[in-house]
């Protein structure tokens, strides 16, 4: 990333988080990104217990994006031209996932 694209990520407020989740899957900090999500699919798929699991590529994938979009959004001050170009996406594909993410927020069909 070239300086003139860089965008200054300032430091996320520590989010609640709920630990009577049974869920809740405790990683080390220093864990890449791609093991604390082998982990998380290795636990669920533990937990469907040999059910059939069938979309799983989607389910992981709305997992993801939505709180990666929210992150970087709130980091670069809610400013869409910056989390835009943080995400490598165009400012106009972020506005339509988050007014998928108000439509399905509100269950008004899109």
């Amino acid at each position: 990333m070239t300086s003139a694209t860089a965008a200054k990520v300032t430091p996320l407020q520590a989010q609640d988080t709920d630990w009577s989740d049974p869920t809740v899957i405790a990683t080390r900090h220093d864990e890449p990104l791609r093991a604390c999500v082998r982990t998380a699919v290795r636990t669920y798929l533990h937990n469907m217990d040999g059910q059939d699991v069938a979309g799983l590529h989607r389910l992981v994938m709305d997992e993801v994006e939505r709180p990666l979009i929210e992150t970087v959004l709130e980091a670069a001050g809610n400013n869409q031209s910056v989390a835009a170009r943080m995400l490598s996406i165009s400012r106009s594909t972020l506005r339509k996932k988050l007014a998928a993410y108000a439509t399905a927020d509100t269950g008004a069909e899109p």
